[in-house]
């Protein structure tokens, strides 16, 4: 049977009696920006900014440096105290986990694995430092299987580190994230982020531009 992701969250959201931290894997600013309002409503929220996969460089840091610009200007505005740690960040060891799996598209079996060691990273980190709960902003994009995100979070099972099950693009999630976004000018990339996301990107913009001619 179809889970409802959307629904367990909420679900669990009404258990709470109390204010918990939640350490929030994010891929960028934008995909984040809705999630973080109203998730900051139930917890203390950290940031875990951590995308390996992100090609080139200068596109890692324009999105992490959109992020860091945003968390302070929403603190302000929302009387919150949102921060963020960056994950190291090793393009070259990541791509080459991904490369046997290169051609298998997006939301093939590369990005399953693009999640899983994200999302592991994510984990890890959050049971270190002793969160209460720990989760992803993935599940926000139309273009990610929530389904998966979600199998990957529950397989982590911790006694004391709780995975809060999401689909945040459902309620108009990824909507509310874009129009969010805009209110705080924040730039949105055009691919999702590996290299192999970005030449398909750009392949599909050159058939755009043959079928045009």
């Amino acid at each position: 049977m179809k889970q409802n992701y959307d629904l367990m969250m909420q679900e669990e959201l009404k258990k709470l009696t109390e204010r918990k931290t939640l350490l929030l894997h994010v891929c960028c600013g934008p995909c984040s920006s809705n999630v973080i309002k109203e998730l900051s409503e139930y917890f203390d929220i950290t940031i875990f900014y951590s995308n390996s996969n992100i090609y080139p460089e200068e596109e890692y840091y324009r999105r992490r440096d959109e992020l860091l610009t945003f968390i302070p200007e929403f603190n302000e505005r929302n009387h919150r105290h949102v921060t963020v740690v960056e994950d190291d960040y090793d393009l070259k060891a990541y791509t080459k986990k991904l490369e046997p799996l290169k051609d298998t598209g997006e939301k093939g079996e590369r990005c399953h694995l693009c999640y899983s060691m994200r999302m592991k990273r994510a984990h890890d980190y959050a049971l270190a430092h002793n969160f209460d709960y720990w989760t992803t902003v993935l599940s926000v994009s139309p273009h990610k299987i929530s389904r998966w995100i979600n199998e990957i979070g529950m397989a982590y099972q911790d006694e004391h580190l709780k995975f809060l099950p999401s689909d945040f693009k459902k309620r108009n999630g990824y909507l509310k994230s874009v129009q969010t976004s805009e209110e705080y000018h924040m730039y949105r990339q055009w691919y999702c982020g590996c290299v192999y996301s970005y030449q398909e990107a750009l392949e599909r913009e050159e058939r755009k531009k043959q079928d045009v001619s």
